[in-house]
Parts: C-alpha cells; sequence; structure tokens
C-alpha cells in the first residue's frame, strides 16, 4: 500500500512543473493580443480607413480625361443617313479636365466621416483587447485555483506516506484496532481520487487558456498568482466603453451635415483641347479647345431631406437611451463590485487565523496517532476541516482577483 501511496504522489508532483516552466498571466495576455484574428482584422480596417481618406481628397481633385470617338456614315446611290445630321463622318480627339468648385465643406465632412470611423474601429480594437484580457484572465484564475487545490491536497498526500507505515506497524502491535486503520486508507485513497478530479480539472482549464489565447502548446504549466493593481484612471468620458455611444452621436451629426450638403448649389468647371472634324480636307483646321461651367440646383425630390433627418433623430434617440441606461448600470456595477471587494477582504484575516489553527490542530493530532495515543478518527477529521478551511481561503483569494479582475474591466 506504501508503494502505491509513493507512486501516486510521484506521478502528482511530476505533473507540477518546476520554476523554469511557470508561466505568468503576462505571458498569456500577449500571446492573446498578438493571437486575436478580431484584433488582426480591425487594424486591417483601420489600414484600409486611411486610404479611404487619401481617395476622398484625391476626388477633389482636377479629373483628366482623354476621350477619342470615330464615326462615319457613308451615303450610296443617295441612300444612307441625312448628311445634314450625321455630317457623313465625325472623328474626336480631346483631352478634358474638370473639378468641382466650392467643395471644401463637403470633403471636410466627407473626411469627418472617414476619422469617425477610424476613431471607431481603434475604440473597437481597445475594447475587444480589454475583453480579451478579462476573458483570459478569469480563465487563468480558474486554473490558478484548481492548481493551488492540487497543491494542497498533495500536501496531505504526503503527510501520508510519512505515516502510513508507522499507523501499519501501531495496528500490528494492537495500539490502534484495524478498523481505524482501514478509515484512514479509505480516507486516503478518497484524498487519491479528490487529486485525480482535481488534475483532469486543471488539464480542461489548462487546455481552454491555450484554445483562447490561439496556443498550440499543449503542455502543462505551473500558474503563478497573478498581482492585479489598479490601472491608471481613466475618465468616463474618454474611456473605451463610454467612447462608443461618444463616436455614434459624432457619425450621426456628420450624416445631418452630409444630407444638407446634397442640397446646396454644386458647381464644377471643365475644359478640353484637342481635334473634332468632319473633313478630313480641313482637319488641320480643326484643333481647338472650350471652357465651360455646370451648375447644379436641386429643386425638389419628395422631401427626403426632411425624411432622411427624421430618421436621424431617430437613431440619436435610441443611441441616447443606450447611453444613459448603460451609463446608470456601469455605476451601479462598478459600486457593487467595490462593495463586494472590501466585504471579501475583510473576511481574509479571520480564515487566514482559522487556516493557521487548523493546521496546528493537524500537526497535534498526527503527533498523537504516531505515538499511539491519539484518535485516528480524530486526526481525520482535523485533516478535512483543515483541508476545507485552506480551499476556502483559496477561493475568497480567487473571488478578490475575480472582482479586481471586473474593476479593472470597467476602469479601463
Amino acid at each position: 500500500m506504501l508503494c502505491r501511496i509513493l507512486l501516486v504522489v510521484s506521478f502528482f508532483l511530476s505533473f507540477l512543473p518546476g520554476k523554469s516552466q511557470e508561466q505568468t498571466l503576462d505571458y498569456f495576455l500577449q500571446q492573446g493580443i498578438k493571437n486575436s484574428p478580431l484584433i488582426r482584422d480591425l487594424n486591417g480596417q483601420i489600414r484600409s480607413n486611411r486610404i479611404d481618406s487619401l481617395l476622398i481628397k484625391a476626388m477633389n481633385k482636377p479629373r483628366v480625361e482623354f476621350r477619342g470617338y470615330a464615326f462615319y456614315a457613308p451615303v450610296i446611290n443617295n441612300i444612307g443617313y441625312s448628311e445634314i445630321i450625321t455630317n457623313i463622318a465625325n472623328l474626336t480627339t480631346v483631352m478634358n479636365v474638370s473639378q468641382q468648385l466650392f467643395n471644401k465643406k463637403t470633403v471636410e465632412a466627407n473626411l469627418l466621416k472617414t476619422g469617425v470611423q477610424r476613431q471607431s474601429l481603434v475604440n473597437s480594437v481597445h475594447l475587444t483587447e480589454i475583453g480579451l484580457k478579462k476573458a483570459i484572465t478569469g480563465a487563468y484564475l480558474d486554473a490558478w485555483s484548481t492548481y493551488s487545490d492540487i497543491s494542497v491536497n498533495l500536501e496531505l498526500l504526503s503527510f501520508a506516506k510519512e505515516q502510513e507505515k508507522i499507523l501499519k506497524s501501531l495496528t500490528a502491535s494492537g495500539i490502534y484496532k484495524q478498523t481505524d486503520y482501514l478509515s484512514f486508507m479509505i480516507d486516503l485513497q478518497g484524498q487519491e481520487l479528490q487529486v485525480r478530479e482535481l488534475n483532469l480539472q486543471f488539464r480542461k482549464q489548462i487546455s481552454d487558456l491555450y484554445i483562447l489565447c490561439g496556443i498550440r502548446d499543449t503542455g502543462a504549466f505551473s500558474p503563478v498568482k497573478p498581482e492585479l493593481g489598479n490601472p491608471p484612471p481613466v475618465k468616463k468620458e474618454i474611456s473605451s466603453l463610454f467612447m462608443r455611444f461618444y463616436l455614434d452621436s459624432l457619425r450621426i451629426t456628420n450624416e445631418k451635415i452630409l444630407i444638407d450638403r446634397n442640397y446646396k448649389p454644386a458647381v464644377s468647371w471643365f475644359t478640353d483641347a484637342g481635334l473634332i472634324n468632319n473633313d478630313p480636307k480641313v482637319i488641320y483646321q480643326n484643333f481647338g479647345l472650350s471652357l465651360g461651367l455646370n451648375f447644379t440646383l436641386p429643386v425638389y425630390d419628395g422631401n427626403q431631406r426632411k425624411l432622411n433627418h427624421q430618421k436621424l433623430k431617430s437613431e440619436e434617440d435610441i443611441r441616447a437611451g443606450y447611453a444613459e441606461a448603460f451609463k446608470r448600470e456601469y455605476n451601479q456595477q462598478l459600486q457593487q463590485l467595490v462593495e463586494q471587494l472590501d466585504q471579501t477582504r475583510a473576511l481574509l484575516p479571520a480564515v487566514r487565523s482559522q487556516a493557521r489553527n487548523a493546521e496546528l490542530l493537524v500537526n497535534q493530532e498526527k503527533e498523537l496517532v504516531i505515538k499511539g495515543s491519539g484518535s485516528i478518527t480524530d486526526y481525520l477529521i482535523a485533516v478535512k476541516n483543515y483541508v476545507s478551511v485552506r480551499r476556502s481561503l483559496n477561493q475568497y483569494e480567487v473571488r478578490i482577483l475575480q472582482i479586481r479582475n471586473e474593476i479593472n474591466y470597467l476602469k479601463q
């Protein structure tokens, strides 16, 4: 039996890697952000948005075109198209230049539109990053919590390898009953099963963490208790969580400007130079140029302008409603988390004191059992209480880090 216990303990101790194989939370955060396909997609859209700005500027520059046209409509035996209309032949080769005038505000509005889109994409990248950090941190804390439970149980199993041989000898000497020895072994086997279950749970959590971070590695590692400090203070108005509502408002305002610009008079100039000829005999006389202006003034389109403004007004009301509801929920959630953090922290001193007393009791009961003057039942009860208290302490510490993770997410 002792050999089997030693094998079990050795197996699980070998499962817990040494210091060189420890992986901190920062490593997984860096890998998760680096491997995120959504973040890569958003960064690609940001690069494309910069090109959109250049296209808007380019569209406002003079447009140069070469136009060529050749036409021949023969009249045979007085049969054919009317010569008065077709002039029989037509040859046109001209270089045309055109540009819209007084279009500065429209260009500025379009550039503002792409600017708002770019800011929204940048904000989306930040929102994705902090959301991913929150999820990775939560997954890492789950793995660290299970790892801590495994460590406690392995610590108790290591006690067993020191005591099993002594108890067996004392039982053979008649100091303890065979039933007491069997109770000890049954409890020990339960502890082994508990470690096996925790081991399976830990491996599953590691796998989930690797998948979340886009890491192909499947090996085990030793989690390190993360230090989740306070993030730098950020005003609500410029935090990523609130910025999305501001950017939506800016987008709606800009859409109104673009709608109004469509109803302003539009003026453009054009010029061309080249050859327009219908008689090859005098082709050398038909080189020339022309200048002109185009003017457009919208008059009536079925009140589309008014309807579009009403549509945007409805969209703005919806946006404002969501923003107000989010602000209210944000304040309530943050207040609740801060209260939970303070209350949970206040419990730690008492739980730690309880853990120290439970450990002291286990050691005392162990010494009594080894001397043959103690009760195995009392010892097993003390061990179970110790495990329970240590697990509670671990859960409180994990809960504090989980609450801190939620607060950090809201404050970024």
